[in-house]
């Protein structure tokens, strides 16, 4: 299996792995033997890519399903959801992908399933850390491999009016974080999953603990985008200690098959380290 490279400052990534390692002790005796880890294999990050793509599209989550045709809403709604999870896991897969050249790292969280006879990935983040090296866009890849999963998924004008919303969205994001003072090196929240047979079993909660641990332990403020408010905030992010900075209105165009609306700016300052 061919390895994956990570492009993110070396003690940042090595507290990361300590960081998982200790609470994988931590959760030895739990039910399932719950682990996470990094991914490190091409296989892995497909194994993410579903996983993501089968929880957004089970829970109706608007950024995901707000540009595919309106006939594969319907079909969603109906509870047909083969279709769009195929097509919306080949544009994640892409995503992750290219994150990983920007110091993103992708985590999976298992569990041991005796029906299985093995382990289970129960859910799958990924999370942006201080880079390595700067990396710019390749316009290369992102023509070869991002547009054409875009363009199965969407078609050319739903593509575009997807574009046209994720850079507006990401300026957004900027310019909140300049007006509260934010440094660039800081945590970025990407995605994260956990299959919908698998919720209330705290997989989300051990996915990105580490992260606020880290954040933590290296005075980094950590941003993220909720896209599904009503679901997430009160019930998880604020819980972490996040606070809503501003929203975004998202998707605001007529190929938006399920409506523009507003993308919640969450910051989390980091804890302060008391003395020992």
């Amino acid at each position: 299996m061919s390895a994956i490279r990570l492009n993110i400052e070396a003690a940042i990534l090595r507290s990361l792995a300590e960081l998982i390692e200790e609470q994988n002790i931590a959760s030895e005796a739990e039910p399932g033997t719950p682990r996470v880890h990094i991914v490190a294999t091409a296989h892995e990050l497909v194994q993410a890519a579903q996983v993501m793509a089968q929880a957004f599209v089970r829970n109706r989550d608007k950024a995901w399903i707000a540009w595919l045709r309106p006939a594969d809403v319907s079909r969603i709604g109906s509870g047909d959801f083969v279709d769009a999870e195929r097509k919306i896991a080949r544009v994640i897969h892409y995503l992750l992908r290219a994150a990983l050249r920007a110091g993103g790292v992708v985590v999976l969280e298992t569990a041991c399933d005796e029906g299985q006879g093995g382990r289970t990935v129960r859910g799958a983040a990924l999370r942006t850390l201080p880079s390595a090296a700067s990396s710019g866009a390749s316009f290369f890849h992102d023509l070869t491999v991002g547009a054409p999963a875009a363009l199965r998924a969407y078609g050319l004008r739903r593509t575009l009016a997807a574009q046209s919303a994720s850079i507006a969205l990401q300026r957004a994001t900027h310019a909140m974080r300049v007006r509260e003072g934010i440094p660039s090196r800081c945590i970025y929240g990407g995605m994260v999953c956990v299959r919908p047979d698998h919720e209330q079993k705290r997989v989300a909660s051990r996915m990105s603990r580490p992260f606020q641990r880290l954040a933590d332990v290296h005075g980094l403020f950590y941003l993220l985008q909720s896209s599904n408010p009503d679901r997430n905030d009160a019930r998880v992010f604020k819980g972490f200690g996040f606070r809503h900075t501003g929203e975004f209105l998202y998707g605001a165009s007529k190929l938006n098959s399920v409506g523009p609306y507003a993308v919640k700016l969450m910051v989390r300052s980091p804890a302060p380290v008391l003395p020992e």
